[in-house]
């Protein structure tokens, strides 16, 4: 097996990429915007592993700052062995290159003999699920809770909201994919994001609060889909402890599919754990779909 550079778009990578899109059926599409994020990042990295001349592997990364992110991992089902090749010629580079950590988002479901390699190799992963709801099968009826109203996002409640969110994700094994993101000023800085666009046009109409009398209950942070800017998408879904039980996270995906609808998306989507059953369970009985599995990776170098 030999690992040796590659361009990132090149004609060597074509059959890998081509056998990666088929696999994972993904468009092409996608396959494109993850190179060109990886060529727009600092120090991009493209590797392929040879078996007889042949292209049987590859690996593309980006390191900004001592930061790596794995942009794809892939091998033919022919060559299992340069996976654990493309890892380890890799991390030693970054090594020297002074970076820290390792981390990144891949089309694998729980069952992909490549997760199984990344964990062999030290990598934590976090299987995950993109689900997806028909907005045109929601149920016309508007939630009503007693005690609750439900007004769209209110920025004098952003600290209230900081506050909720900080609790969900300390109660919750998801914060360990986004330790930026811990603690208050982890919180409000994801804010920033959202406000910025990272993560998708804001719109404040369509993100909704739970409020009892005048206490913060829950809340749904609602954005445009970043890719695909037709749907809305859920970003965080959080429920005060003592507001818990009563139906208020349901209430709050269902006014949330109400009011994307209304603003003409054809689909709502949002990202979940697979380990959280009670989340699964939630949006599995409102009618969400499995649209594709992926795990975050994460590895201190």
């Amino acid at each position: 097996m030999e690992i040796v550079a590659a361009r990132a778009g090149g004609s060597d990578l074509e059959p890998i990429l081509q056998d990666y899109r088929r696999r994972y059926q993904l468009s092409e599409t996608a396959v494109l915007n993850a190179l060109f994020e990886s060529l727009a990042a600092q120090r991009a990295q493209a590797w392929l592993a040879l078996d007889a001349g042949r292209p049987v592997g590859a690996i593309i990364l980006s390191q900004q700052g001592k930061e790596a992110h794995l942009r794809l991992l892939h091998t033919m089902e022919t060559a299992p062995a340069a996976a654990a090749a493309l890892l380890e010629q890799t991390e030693a580079l970054l090594r020297q290159g002074k970076a820290e950590r390792i981390s990144g988002s891949l089309p694998f479901s729980p069952q992909d003999p490549l997760l199984q390699v990344l964990r062999q190799h030290g990598y934590q992963a976090t299987p995950r699920a993109r689900l997806v709801l028909d907005l045109a099968a929601v149920d016309t009826a508007l939630p009503h809770l007693p005690g609750y109203r439900f007004v769209s996002w209110q920025a004098s409640y952003q600290d209230a909201a900081a506050v909720l969110l900080e609790l969900a994700h300390r109660d919750s094994a998801d914060i360990a994919l986004q330790p930026e993101f811990a603690g208050l000023e982890g919180i409000q800085r994801l804010f920033q994001m959202v406000f910025a666009g990272h993560y998708g046009r804001f719109d404040p109409d369509l993100a909704w609060m739970a409020l009892a009398g005048e206490q913060l209950a829950g809340l749904a942070l609602n954005v445009w889909h970043a890719a695909l800017q037709t749907q809305g998408f859920i970003l965080d879904l959080a429920v005060a402890p003592a507001h818990r039980r009563q139906g208020l996270g349901r209430a709050l995906v269902l006014t949330t599919a109400h009011a994307f609808r209304e603003a003409g998306a054809p689909k709502l989507g949002l990202a979940v754990t697979l380990v959280n059953r009670p989340a699964m369970a939630l949006y599995e009985g409102l009618g969400f779909q499995v649209e594709q599995y992926f795990s975050v990776i994460d590895k201190v170098l």
